[in-house]
């Protein structure tokens, strides 16, 4: 399994299990258990995937070859 399908396989498990999440509070249930998933799932996301610098960050970094 290649970094993108890893990444596009975490993407749609959370997207799952927010709906999960989300009709359990409508029902007032408790989501202990699929909260700590959530967790899981977000942080090896994060770890996988590209992190997203603002237009700052890439103003700095630009004007950083100006020179």
């Amino acid at each position: 399994m290649s970094k993108h399908e890893i990444i596009r396989s975490l993407r749609r498990e959370i997207k799952t299990l927010n709906r999960v999440i989300d009709i359990k509070i409508i029902k007032g249930l408790p989501y202990y258990a699929e909260s700590r998933r959530h967790r899981f799932l977000t942080s090896q996301l994060n770890r996988l995937s590209p992190q997203h610098t603002g237009w700052i960050g890439r103003l700095a970094f630009a004007s950083m070859f100006m020179f």
